[in-house]
């Protein structure tokens, strides 16, 4: 039998097929389809799994961008660091900007959720006398040796197809930590595992879909030339095969063309019924964002009900405290060998991560406010659910009460107001507002001091004060400007009276007091 077909190029040419060929092209292998089998989709060894898991993330747009967003809300984009010595936070972040610690967390979380594995290691400078760098190495290339469920080996090996041994890894110098494991198991598992099925299924959509497309702008078309028409039967030769082909390929594709009658075409792959992969698709990238971790109403924008997706959205949050957890013991792996070498062991440094919260932050830290001022909560409670050093805080109070700022009505006002109630004395206010006591402070055997801890205020007015200058109207002690009949305040001293000598008359005798001159 001799059919012409369409090549690649969309030129036809007579091809001749034998019916036996047929039956051996129809003679299929069931190993062909040993690849589609489902179990296959998830490796056994765990190097393969972690380098499927990395492959997915860099290829598939919807696993990475779930992956980055874990590790966005779990950690910001930079960690801050709190001390309650300025010069050791100092001294922190300037080594923390010198390592690059920001990007090491980073680096160590996503290999920590894709891979489900993260290995840190630290070098010392030659004196040892301060950490020289950290790095995150591929947990691929890091051999593991358990026993017990303790690390007792790790060795690094060359890439594939490098030559090489393995370097053995010094276990004080190293840091691993697994993703969804037990403590027995030597390795972690990857966030990626649970969507391995639902991926390979989404890349198989993605290939029937493009073969559809191809078939739909690229149809197959055979022309039959020669058959049986009627009663009337054509045997075609080669030159009339050949002729009718180059008919066909130089034909305009906008206009008809006219053949003889015993030549008949057949177009397939625009007809017939098409699967529809859009909706497989959109169900397929829901099932990836559920394997990963991430509620199904971030895709589809809706969900069953409100408790439902309030239940699911904070399940996210504890997942990203445990994300979160992660990386504070990265930093603290960090931190805390730095400040036993320099000698700052005895400093708390805070680590804060400028993360972004699903929940409601602003109406959460309101409410802990509210139980605290209701005295519900402990002030340590409350700094420890906003998660904040209460040691450091402590500090750091203890450090801004000494230097108060006299114009912060806030911090000022509550002094004042329990010296006018006389429940503490002005001396005491000023040690509390770092005042110097020989400032602004009356003579010891003035009526102020005195009166001071009493806080009894004697009647009278300012004009009867000693420190009360009558020509500018001005209070020496209080040093403000005041009216002669306003009344004393607790800083009064009685003016001393001054008796004036009564003066002689013109026998030289003293004038008595009663006797005025004009009466005279």
């Amino acid at each position: 039998m001799q059919v012409i077909g369409q090549d690649n190029d969309g030129k036809l040419s007579a091809v001749a097929v034998a019916p036996d060929q047929m039956a051996a092209a129809a003679a299929l292998d069931a190993g062909v389809f040993r690849k589609l089998n489902v179990e296959e989709a998830v490796p056994e060894a765990w190097e393969e799994r972690a380098k499927l898991a990395w492959e997915y993330y860099t290829e598939e747009p919807i696993v990475k961008n779930a992956v980055n967003a874990w590790r966005t809300f779990a950690i910001g984009d930079e960690v801050g660091l709190n001390c309650e010595d300025d010069e050791v936070e100092a001294e922190a972040v300037e080594f923390a900007e010198r390592v690059g610690l920001d990007a090491f967390v980073r680096d160590m979380i996503l290999q920590l959720v894709v891979k489900g594995d993260c290995v840190g290691y630290k070098t010392y400078t030659e004196k040892g006398d301060d950490v020289a760098a950290v790095q995150c190495i591929n947990p691929v290339s890091v051999k593991l040796k358990v026993v017990q469920g303790e690390l007792t080996e790790a060795k690094q090996f060359p890439e594939e197809g490098a030559i090489g041994e393995g370097i053995t890894l010094p276990l004080e110098q190293l840091l691993h930590l697994k993703w969804d494991a037990p403590s027995f198991s030597p390795r972690g598992n990857s966030m990626v595992l649970p969507a391995f099925h639902a991926i390979a299924l989404l890349r198989d959509y993605r290939k029937s879909e493009s073969a559809i497309a191809k078939r739909w702008t690229t149809p197959l078309r055979f022309i039959q030339v020669g058959g049986q028409f009627g009663s009337k039967l054509v045997m075609p030769d080669q030159g009339m095969l050949d002729k009718v082909r180059d008919m066909v390929n130089k034909m305009d594709l906008k206009a008809g063309l006219v053949v003889p009658f015993y030549c008949d075409a057949k177009t397939y792959g625009t007809d017939g019924e098409v699967l529809k992969t859009e909706d497989k698709v959109k169900e397929i990238k829901e099932d990836i964002i559920v394997a990963l971790g991430l509620a199904r109403s971030i895709v589809t924008g809706d969900g069953p009900n409100f408790a439902t997706a309030s239940v699911s959205m904070q399940k996210m949050i504890i997942m990203l405290g445990e994300i979160k957890g992660a990386a504070r013991r990265i930093l603290r792996w960090v931190l805390d060998d730095w400040q036993e070498i320099k000698g700052y062991g005895e400093k708390t440094i805070e680590v804060l991560f400028n993360d972004l919260d699903l929940s409601d932050d602003a109406d959460y830290r309101k409410l802990l406010v509210d139980l605290y001022d209701r005295r519900l909560i402990s002030k340590k409670s409350l700094q420890v659910r906003m998660q904040l050093d209460p040691e450091v805080e402590a500090k750091q109070t203890e450090t801004e009460r000494k230097e108060i700022d006299l114009t912060d009505e806030k911090a000022v006002k509550p002094i004042v107001d329990l010296v006018m109630a006389g429940v503490i004395t002005p001396e005491y206010a000023r040690d509390v507002l770092g005042i110097p006591q020989d400032k602004n402070k009356p003579a010891p055997d003035s009526i102020a001091a005195r009166l001071g801890a009493q806080g009894d205020v004697p009647d009278g007015i300012c004009d009867e004060c000693e420190y009360f200058d009558g020509e500018e109207n001005w209070c020496s002690i209080r040093e403000m400007e005041t009216r002669f009949d306003n009344n004393t305040c607790r800083y009064f001293d009685a003016r001393e009276e001054t008796v004036t000598a009564p003066a002689a008359d013109a026998t030289g005798q003293p004038r008595a007091a009663e006797e005025c001159v004009p009466c005279r």
